[in-house]
């Protein structure tokens, strides 16, 4: 019998039908890593394997992807009041500026998967693009002439998309505040006190109204189920006339972290809305195909071993314990069993930690700054959003000016340095952008 030879083209169509093979799983596991061109941006790494959600089911093309931005981030942009809206480049004037940056489109500016090239806020292009559109800004503010293109938005002076609170009006109506403004703290909660207002006569719960077998047999999940009655018995949630079985269905001791977010959504609605719009629940959006809950292990940042050992997935229930509802407990330890990085870490031996821990004036916990309080038609409410006012940073500045004057602080949250150890002194050096308005306030004086 004739020994058989492999011959070239064999071994071609061994690897050809290999690779096939190992496409056509990726195509039907969850992974889909092997489709990756190079990493996505910080902001986008959490959904990363969601192919679909930007590129659709076949790669749709320019068109899908740019509806699938404005599906996630138009209503930001629309709070925001926009300063660069696709209308603007719709004059017919621009159109020569367009063709050297289209800023019609997302990904323009925004390209994924190009880590190499991929700058502060996911931009993709050179820092000096402003320079397309306004090369004759000295023209009109003398003041700007000698100032770099690169340094509109490094310096902290401008944000391509919103400039809510660097517009020069707005700064100049607050200019010479004092650094600590007497008195200042933040806007006080009030829909507990108005469901308290509401709801005099609601029927309160106390630990022996629960309707959960808490006389489990001497188990140590009985000790615990105990415990957790009494604490649920102190809460907001007894004290408003929900009993456990609102929660836990079938007399269940503990759920799957989707179902915890739905079960506490069916209440709290807005804040889930919120919660699934920011880093921590993002893949729980149920904008986004069905994800498994973000885990600790693949966070950006640095986190805690422990909190890594245990593969820790974030729900509601990650900062709130549903029993005792202790909100000083998820304004910051809760943050800090996790978050491990250096900015964190500093936060407990500044002056915002030392007065909020001794509920003083002035003191401001993890979730003051990041997850804001806002005014809703009446009510100031928390946003569950943890990275509304995270990037860039001085969307904070709102949270700031509870305490702070605005040259105070808006040289502190430029000053690299002190963010990084956690405000724990003043800023090293005064704005630049104030100089400049003092310049321009005084050569309108001139001319009048």
């Amino acid at each position: 019998m004739k020994n058989y030879k492999f011959k070239f083209w064999h071994y071609g169509l061994m690897v050809t039908l290999a690779a096939a093979v190992l496409i056509t799983y990726n195509l039907q596991a969850d992974d889909k890593s092997f489709f990756l061109s190079g990493e996505v941006t910080h902001g986008h790494h959490q959904i990363e394997m969601a192919c679909s959600t930007c590129h659709g089911d076949g790669f749709a093309g320019q068109k899908f992807i740019q509806n699938a931005c404005l599906g996630c981030h138009q209503e930001e942009l629309i709070q925001a009041n926009d300063s660069h809206p696709r209308s603007k480049f719709l004059d017919p004037r621009n159109a020569g500026l367009l063709a050297h940056l289209d800023a019609r489109q997302c990904i323009s500016c925004h390209t994924e998967h190009k880590p190499e090239i991929t700058h502060e806020m996911g931009v993709s292009l050179a820092g000096d693009f402003c320079f397309h559109c306004h090369s004759d800004i000295a023209e009109n503010r003398p003041n700007h002439s000698g100032l770099g293109f690169e340094t509109c938005a490094s310096a902290g002076c401008h944000n391509y998309h919103d400039n809510r609170y660097l517009y020069e009006e707005f700064l100049a109506s607050r200019i010479d505040s004092p650094a600590l403004i007497p008195g200042g703290q933040l806007p006080m909660r009030s829909l507990v006190l108005k469901w308290q207002a509401e709801d005099a006569d609601g029927l309160a719960l106390s630990a022996t109204d629960a309707d959960f077998p808490v006389d489990v047999a001497n188990s140590q999940q009985g000790v615990s189920l105990a415990s957790a009655t009494q604490a649920w018995g102190n809460s907001a949630h007894a004290h408003s006339g929900t009993n456990c079985s609102a929660c836990h269905q079938n007399g269940g001791t503990g759920m799957e972290t989707a179902v915890v977010v739905e079960s506490c959504g069916d209440c709290h609605s807005s804040q889930l809305a919120q919660f699934t719009r920011g880093k921590h629940g993002m893949r729980l959006s149920a904008d986004l195909p069905q994800s498994l809950p973000m885990n600790v292990q693949e966070a950006k940042l640095p986190m805690h071993p422990h909190a890594i050992e245990l593969a820790k997935e974030l729900s509601c229930t990650s900062c709130h314990n549903p029993h005792d509802l202790d909100t000083r407990v998820a304004s910051v330890e809760a943050c800090l069993g996790c978050h491990n990085d250096t900015h964190s870490l500093a936060y407990q031996e500044s002056q915002h930690f030392r007065l909020w821990s001794d509920q003083q004036s002035g003191g401001v916990s993890c979730a003051n700054c990041h997850m804001p309080r806002e005014e809703h038609d009446g009510q100031i409410l928390v946003n569950h959003n943890q990275n509304h006012n995270l990037r860039p940073n001085e969307k904070m500045l709102p949270v700031c000016l509870s305490c702070h004057g605005v040259e105070f602080a808006v040289a502190a949250l430029a000053d690299k340095a002190l963010i990084e150890n956690n405000f724990s002194d003043a800023p090293a050096m005064e704005h630049k952008t104030f100089e400049l308005i003092r310049e321009r306030i005084a050569r309108i004086k001139t001319t009048q």
